[in-house]
């Protein structure tokens, strides 16, 4: 008898998890249906998965946002009220969302009490953050960078798109000055402080800082101290950490960013380091595993062996050193052009370039400028430099006595280099 409830609990436990894995699945197409604001597969596929398991707030609102494309006002007024009983607090970023247009340009009144009623839980939600203004101004920083963000997709011409990116660049650029603020006075603002909403949207507006790469290595250092904390959304970290990875030409470690086509679909994964352990990597995190994150995007992914991984890795190591190999043999016979074309070939491999190799074209680079003075061998040796920089591994005293670098002195990027060593 005893041996049946024991077969018969891990049937249980094993029905239980194939049905949490296929909630997931669904949930994550459906979640790419809504972007994609493909409304009548979203609908099939949110309800699919609500048969399995009730929506939490988020999953609520972005049902509510796709029956309001659909021009169903019962459902989607029905599913955002779900949503703020729920726990959905951000009032501002729902007055604005487009998803919404259809009920707030035609059912006013409705429409109203909804935002009441959004406002007056977040009151109440307010209530118990220790820091609620931070959190209003963190979250308003965050809905002008979505706007514009959003415009820009909603548009194909051309002038403006140029208009819309050079605001995106003002705005990106006001924000990472606020955030350094923040982090100076607060550090990583806690969950308590500002809620789980101010501090996701917080990670974005770090996430767009890629033109300070310090500034986002900063922010990682006082994310860490909160780790061991309920204080921190890990998932925010994991997102940053690839980020940050991935900007300083490394492979990423939990598998959060996806390579783009032209035509703006995903494609697959970037490089990830010893890529057949970053499930294990996701999940100490409580991240979804790849198979299920890689339908938010739209493509399949299968796992990989140790041995495909290790393979894949030195792979890249290999034609890494292929390209360099080349491009120095291209050096030795003047066909300078070649050697730019090679190791910036060999950059690009995430993952590819040890530090060492890294100043070794540094170097190179700097000899072919004093050779012929074409501007664009200073700047790719600059470029080598700067990323050594940004990694923490240039030494001042070495650069400095570099002979080949004496010709820098007086450049710009060199001497900003040179007085932040």
């Amino acid at each position: 008898m005893k041996r049946y409830f024991v077969i018969l609990l891990l049937f249980f436990n094993f029905n239980s998890q194939a049905q949490t894995n296929n909630y997931e699945e669904l949930i994550a197409e459906a979640s790419l249906f809504h972007l994609q604001k493909e409304y009548k597969n979203a609908i099939l596929t949110f309800e699919k998965a609500f048969l399995i398991q009730q929506p939490d707030a988020l999953n609520a609102y972005k049902m509510a946002g796709v029956y309001a494309l659909n021009q169903n006002k019962t459902e989607a007024f029905q599913y955002l009220n779900l949503a703020l009983d729920k726990g959905w607090t951000e009032t501002e970023a729902l007055v604005i969302d487009p998803y919404f247009d259809f009920l707030r340009n035609n059912y006013d009144a409705e429409w109203q009490i909804i935002i009441q009623k959004a406002k007056l839980k977040e009151q109440q939600y307010e209530k118990t953050l220790k820091l609620p203004d931070l959190r209003k101004r963190i979250n308003l920083m965050t809905i002008q960078d979505q706007k514009l963000r959003f415009a820009k997709s909603q548009t194909n011409d051309p002038r403006e798109i140029e208009v819309l990116n050079q605001q995106i660049n003002d705005s990106d650029f006001k924000n990472l000055n606020e955030a350094k603020e923040i982090i100076e006075k607060y550090g990583w603002p806690k969950i308590t402080e500002i809620g789980k909403d101010g501090q996701n949207n917080f990670w974005l507006i770090v996430q767009h800082a890629d033109q300070d790469i310090l500034f986002q290595k900063l922010t990682l250092s006082k994310m860490e101290k909160l780790m061991e904390t309920k204080e921190i959304d890990l998932e925010n970290y994991a997102f940053l950490y690839d980020r940050v990875q991935c900007n300083l030409n490394y492979k990423q470690l939990y598998g959060t960013q996806v390579n783009w086509t032209q035509n703006g679909n995903a494609s697959g994964f970037r490089p990830i380091i010893k890529e057949d352990l970053a499930d294990k990597r996701r999940a100490d995190f409580k991240l979804l595993p790849l198979k299920i994150y890689a339908l938010n995007y739209g493509f399949e992914y299968k796992n990989i062996s140790f041995e495909e991984a290790r393979k894949n890795d030195q792979k890249d190591l290999n034609d890494a050193l292929q390209l360099i190999n080349e491009a120095k043999k291209a050096y030795q016979t003047k066909e300078f052009q070649k050697t730019y074309d090679h190791y910036n070939n060999a950059s690009m491999i995430l993952g590819g370039m040890s530090d060492f190799q890294n100043y070794e074209a540094a170097v190179l680079f700097a000899k072919i400028y004093n050779q012929n003075g074409e501007e664009k061998y200073r700047s790719i040796s600059l470029d080598f430099l700067t990323l050594l920089f940004f990694r923490g591994n240039l030494n001042k005293k070495k650069v400095l006595n570099q002979t080949e670098f004496k010709s820098f002195s007086a450049e710009k990027r060199w001497l900003d280099i040179i007085s932040q060593i």
